[in-house]
């Protein structure tokens, strides 16, 4: 009886606030399809590779939309590395840096299923330990690797994009799409 009455609470609470699933704002204003096209930068190619793999995961995992490979898609986002850069974070005993901390600014550019067109900057950041390789007793390499570059553009991206479907979510509740 108590477990029932909870659970009709919690219903009435979700519902008198208006509680809408991101899922469900994000299929009311993009559809079911989404074309997606990430602008390969010439000072990071591998990184645009990388990021448009993160954000093809995130629409598909994280929003249920299916890839569409037609320009023609209700709903169209392009995106564009706007800085990544590397900052030293953590400095050894002989000077060599042992942790960064990747920061990755991308722009999404919308279109939505209803025509309308969204600009939306975001960044995503990722804290790492480089893989150091010893070259005698007292000097380590604090080079970063290609698997720890690989990595932290990938968690980088995915903060990055949470933050994307987030603001799309608040401006379709805003304009009521």
């Amino acid at each position: 009886m108590k477990t029932k009455f909870l659970l009709f609470l919690t219903a009435f609470i979700l519902a008198g606030c208006s509680y809408k699933p991101v899922s469900k704002i994000t299929n009311d204003i993009m559809g079911e399809h989404v074309y997606v096209n990430v602008l390969i930068s010439k000072e990071e190619p591998k990184n645009s590779v990388w990021i448009k793999d993160s954000v093809l995961e995130g629409i598909v995992t994280r929003l249920g939309k299916r890839i569409s490979d037609d320009k023609n898609a209700p709903t169209s986002i392009t995106v564009s590395i706007k800085t990544l850069s590397y900052q030293p974070l953590l400095f050894d005993e002989y000077g060599y840096v042992t942790s960064y901390k990747a920061i990755l600014a991308l722009n999404f550019d919308t279109r939505l299923k209803n025509g309308k067109i969204l600009s939306v900057t975001t960044s995503g950041e990722h804290d790492f330990t480089v893989s150091q390789k010893i070259r005698d007793t007292r000097f380590a390499d604090g080079v970063i690797s290609e698997s720890d570059r690989y990595n932290a553009v990938k968690q980088a991206s995915q903060e990055a994009f949470d933050e994307y479907i987030a603001t799309l979510a608040v401006k379709g509740l805003k304009r009521g799409d």
